[in-house]
């Protein structure tokens, strides 16, 4: 038995990928995981042009940070879904961006897995593909790497990555922003950005060199290169 976990893209509906429609079109049921209380979710947005309301089931997940509430709620979805797989129903969780990466379903993939369910990832396109798409910027070249990151209170890590790598990428800035300004100027990064809601139509791009502020989204990932472009 199976599930199928879809990456649906950054947020515009036109990067959702070919097969991420069909196998939503084939479905039964698709899992929509949502964050606010009013019910408004991104992930929906992005695919309600191509998947009928009454096909998608969404789910609530509460942005507290407690990881043993976060933990009640992945053994909880994963029993319904696991109920509705063995009632012979085709299911497919979504999430934003590509699947493996900082996704709700890694954690949902791991219960399922005890209700003898497996989880086939479908890629999509994810941030670190969009934003320097978005900003014409090359990410490596011959014999140069990249990596990405998840960013800290604590720096030391960021400044081996920048000396160590032609382009980081760093995930979950929205709340450390200033941090990473602080980390950028005292650095000298010479390419420097934040990219907010990318691809949508309130999509923000900060220049972290500029002196700019701006409030930005969780949704939000910086690109540097101590190089320059």
């Amino acid at each position: 038995m199976k599930i199928y976990g879809i990456g649906i893209g950054p947020g515009d509906p036109e990067l959702l990928t070919v097969k991420a429609v069909r196998l939503m079109q084939e479905s039964d049921v698709v899992v929509v995981p949502q964050s606010d209380k009013t019910g408004r979710s991104l992930a929906k947005d992005i695919i309600k042009d191509v998947v009928s309301d009454e096909k998608i089931y969404m789910y609530y997940f509460p942005m507290t940070g407690n990881k043993a509430d976060l933990d009640a709620k992945y053994a909880e979805l994963a029993g319904q879904i696991a109920k509705m797989v063995k009632e012979g129903k085709k299911v497919s969780y979504v999430t934003i961006g590509d699947a493996p990466i900082y996704s709700t379903l890694n954690y949902l993939a791991h219960k399922l897995e005890l209700h003898g369910i497996k989880m086939e990832f479908v890629p999509g396109i994810s941030a670190i593909s969009a934003v320097p798409n978005i900003l014409c910027l090359p990410v490596t070249e011959k014999d140069e790497s990249f990596c990405t990151v998840e960013m800290k209170e604590d720096t030391a890590f960021l400044k081996e990555c920048t000396e160590k790598f032609a382009t980081v990428f760093v995930m979950k800035v929205h709340n450390k922003l200033d941090v990473l300004k602080k980390f950028v100027k005292e650095n000298n990064i010479k390419t420097a950005y934040v990219i907010s809601r990318a691809t949508l139509a309130d999509e923000i791009i900060l220049d972290l060199n500029s002196g700019g502020q701006k409030d930005i989204n969780y949704l939000s990932t910086a690109i540097l290169k101590k190089g320059g472009a």
